[in-house]
């Protein structure tokens, strides 16, 4: 099995670095709740709950799945529940045991992302739906720099698996919702700060001279200036069937 990666070591600081604004996530949580009611879902890397407790109290049955006892502790302190500790390769569930399928932020961490799609096929039942949450900025976003100075200076191990936010140019989804615009600007001062002390998983394996080289560029660029964080919430939503070809698209 290919090497798995635990969020266990940022999970105190886990949601105040990726959670949604309130209002975009409000929204998202509404147009689900609406969209999944009377269905039963899992959530492949279910975490914190951040999009778990809010369904599973708009009351959708949601089933999560993940590796990391710190991530899931923090969960079940916000009130979620139902969440088993297993490997999305490798799902304890019977065949068509779901009629919805999730995963977010999740699969460009995993070599193997190819057979968590399997898997998440197998899990649903016929006519049931494998959906995404993901964020579309105006802007190239901050870590995307990092990723191309990085690369720039000699760092140039890819992501292990694919973005879920790169699907829909695989696979054009059978239905796309967009949720809300969110316009914002911030200091950049926060976000630099994150990325300095490798609070993101991409950053976990860059060497220390090239990411010390890559913040003194990054600060260089940045610092005290504003940061355009405005991104589209969307939704895309694809068919069982679409999710094998999803997995038979190259990457």
């Amino acid at each position: 099995m290919a090497e798995r990666i635990s969020f266990d070591r940022v999970a105190d600081v886990y949601d105040e670095t990726r959670g949604l604004p309130p209002t975009p996530l409000a929204k998202a949580i509404g147009v689900l709740a609406e969209q999944l009611q009377g269905k039963r879902v899992l959530e492949i890397g279910v975490g914190t709950g951040r999009y778990a407790v809010p369904l599973q109290k708009s009351g959708i049955e949601v089933v999560g799945v993940d590796i990391a006892p710190k991530m899931v502790a923090r969960g079940l302190e916000k009130g979620m529940r139902n969440v088993v500790f297993a490997d999305g390769v490798r799902l304890p569930f019977q065949d068509g045991s779901f009629d919805a399928v999730t995963s977010n932020h999740v699969l460009h961490l995993v070599p193997d992302w190819k057979h968590v799609l399997g898997e998440a096929r197998r899990v649903l039942r016929p006519g049931g739906v494998y959906f995404s949450l993901f964020e579309r900025h105006r802007e190239a976003s901050l870590t995307d720099r990092y990723r191309e100075v990085a690369n720039a200076l000699g760092f140039t191990k890819p992501d292990a698996g694919v973005h879920e936010r790169d699907f829909p140019g695989l696979v054009r989804p059978a239905r796309l919702i967009m949720v809300a615009r969110y316009l914002e600007h911030v200091p950049a001062g926060a976000a630099l700060d994150a990325i300095e002390q490798k609070l993101y998983a991409f950053l976990w394996k860059v060497p220390e001279d090239i990411h010390e080289q890559t913040m003194q560029i990054l600060r260089k660029e940045f610092g005290g200036k504003p940061l355009d964080r405005s991104f589209d919430l969307e939704i895309a939503f694809w068919t069982r069937d679409q999710i094998e070809q999803l997995a038979d698209r190259p990457a």
